[in-house]
């Protein structure tokens, strides 16, 4: 009799533990020009009840759903159009899909489940008119995971591409994710990813929202509304969204005041002693060299000198870290540098050839075929300085700097790409994060006490192209090139003629070509502030959607979705 109700209790038990789940949802957007999408879904669940999946989507704001197909291990479901029938067996829906339209509150997408058990489907279907046509952008805000299902998902995945192979570009698309907590990114390739980092509770969800500048798209299905009305009610109750507080509920009118009232009593009995008491941290900070966050480098100060760069040479990781791992207050790591750092390497690699100007000046000469990069950021910027050469494919002096100011919004935002970019990579480097981060450092040590070092071996004449670039993004590269002339002579005159110059000019050269790069990117920065002055447009549509964490509230206002599904 014991023994009888064990396995009774062990059998009720190994039911329980093995009851309905699902286990991903692993989800593909791919987008056409006219801003219709196919969606595949991946499933991976466990049925032990139900004779059909369903997938409830409503709310479609001038979108309609159709077309859907499921397979599972290889085999096509059956399709019956929109005349699915849900009063039939569990055999009878084996190996059968459809739709059941609900008129205005929208669609059911169904199949049947076979079995009960794991299974892994693969749905598909099309939304026609994802992207809406909004009076200044293009957009939408559209939830992909309903909350409610039959069991809450362990693990989400959505990765958006374009049909046309085209990647997505930080200089005209932005994107945010609510509902879940999670990581987005845009990924080297072009496409944006979004991943959740922890099992979802029964109310999560995962709606995604993306922002288009004109052009990108040709959408038709037309909304009457700005982008910001959008943004403004998505980002209710988020992490986006800045809290009010006691300010809560105070009209914009009285919070100016208050705001301008604040400042003044500010300056007038402390900002400046705030202001000083700041900067003389920052100065101990740096005097001392533990100017950097151990969380990052594993350390405050590191010692020390390597002579290759880390990370297989990654400018965006640089990037990120110098940015993100500082402790000094009024620092940011300077990743606009890295516009420098990319033209030195374009034309170690070959793809820009420097070539005499007047006045000691060097002008570059684009090839007219887009290299094949496997940065994003790198090709963007790309981009962005093959257009400012003008038909005859040269940068000539002041072009970079007109193109800039013109193109503001393109260019200021062109670092925060470089971060993003780089967090990604440094969240995804496989080995001992903390020890290259170090190294990174060492590695700028290295290059910035070049001409003191006691080893006077000659270093691999290979590397100089990269020393120089990394000099490039340190903001030391005038220094290191006179310190490679002065001590290897020979050697660096060699090395010189790479770039199509002598030892005499390079250092000139060098410096140069760093004030272009910089005097653009403050032309672009200096616009971009003016215009949000003048027009009062702040942050809110010109700014953020980069990627990073996602937020778990919020993401009203959102198109499609539902509440429930799963299992019926």
């Amino acid at each position: 009799m014991r023994k009888s109700l064990l396995f009774i209790f062990f059998l009720l038990l190994s039911q329980f533990l093995s009851a309905q789940s699902i286990n991903s949802i692993d989800i593909n957007v791919y987008i056409d020009d006219k801003g219709d999408a196919y969606v595949k879904q991946q499933w991976d669940v466990n049925v032990v009840s139900g004779t059909e999946w369903y997938i409830p989507i409503s709310n479609l704001n001038g979108s309609s759903v159709r077309g859907l197909t499921v397979s599972e291990d290889g085999r096509e479901f059956e399709d019956e159009g929109r005349s699915w029938n849900t009063k039939r067996s569990l055999e009878e829906k084996a190996f059968r899909s459809g739709i059941i339209d609900k008129g205005k509150d929208g669609v059911e997408l169904c199949w049947g489940q076979g079995s009960y058990g794991p299974h892994k489907w693969t749905a598909g279907f099309v939304v026609l008119g994802l992207v809406q046509s909004l009076d200044d952008y293009d957009a939408f805000n559209f939830m992909f995971v309903n909350p409610g299902l039959v069991a809450p998902p362990r693990h989400a995945s959505i990765t958006f591409q374009r049909l046309s192979g085209e990647p997505f570009t930080s200089d005209s698309t932005r994107f945010w994710f609510f509902g879940c907590e999670g990581e987005s990114v845009l990924r080297d390739d072009g496409t944006i990813f979004f991943e959740t980092d922890r099992p979802m509770p029964s109310n999560g969800k995962l709606i995604a929202m993306m922002r288009f500048d004109k052009g990108v798209f040709e959408a038709y299905n037309e909304r009457n509304m700005s982008f910001e009305k959008m943004q403004k009610e998505a980002f209710k109750g988020s992490s986006y969204e800045k809290k009010g507080g006691f300010l809560k509920g105070i009209s914009m009118d009285t919070l100016i005041d208050l705001f301008f009232g604040f400042l003044v009593v500010l300056v007038s009995l402390g900002s400046v002693v705030v202001f000083f008491v700041l900067r003389i941290r920052d100065l101990v900070l740096k005097a001392s060299g533990k100017m950097w966050s151990p969380k990052f480098f594993g350390a405050s100060s590191v010692k020390g000198w390597s002579r290759e760069a880390p990370f297989d040479g990654s400018i965006p990781i640089a990037a990120y870290l110098f940015k993100e791992g500082t402790r000094l207050t009024f620092k940011n790591g300077h990743p606009e540098r890295a516009i420098g750092a990319f033209f030195l390497r374009w034309i170690r690699q070959g793809y820009v050839t420097p070539v005499p100007a007047t006045d000691g000046h060097y002008d570059l000469q684009f090839q007219a075929e887009e290299p094949d990069f496997n940065s994003g950021c790198e090709k963007s910027l790309y981009k962005k300085a093959f257009e400012a050469c003008g038909s005859n494919q040269i940068l000539e002096k002041g072009e970079f700097d007109s193109w800039a100011k013109k193109h503001y919004k393109s260019l200021a935002g062109w670092p925060d790409s470089v971060v993003s970019e780089g967090k990604s990579k440094y969240n995804f480097f496989k080995g001992d994060k903390l020890a290259e981060s170090a190294k990174l450092l060492q590695f700028k040590n290295f290059l910035n006490d070049f001409t003191i070092s006691s080893e006077r071996e000659v270093p691999e004449v290979g590397l100089w192209g990269q020393y120089l670039e990394f000099a490039q993004f340190f903001g030391i590269a005038d220094k290191v090139a006179k310190a490679f002339a002065k001590l290897y002579p020979t050697e660096f005159n060699d090395f010189s003629k790479q770039y199509g110059l002598d030892a005499t000019t390079m250092s000139t050269v060098l410096n140069n070509w760093s004030t272009m790069t910089s005097r653009a990117y403050r032309s672009a920065y200096s616009a971009k502030l003016s215009h949000e002055a003048s027009s009062g447009s702040g942050s809110s549509g010109s700014s953020g959607g980069f990627g990073g964490h996602s937020s778990f509230g919020g993401g009203g206002g959102f198109s499609g979705g539902g509440f429930g599904g799963g299992s019926r």
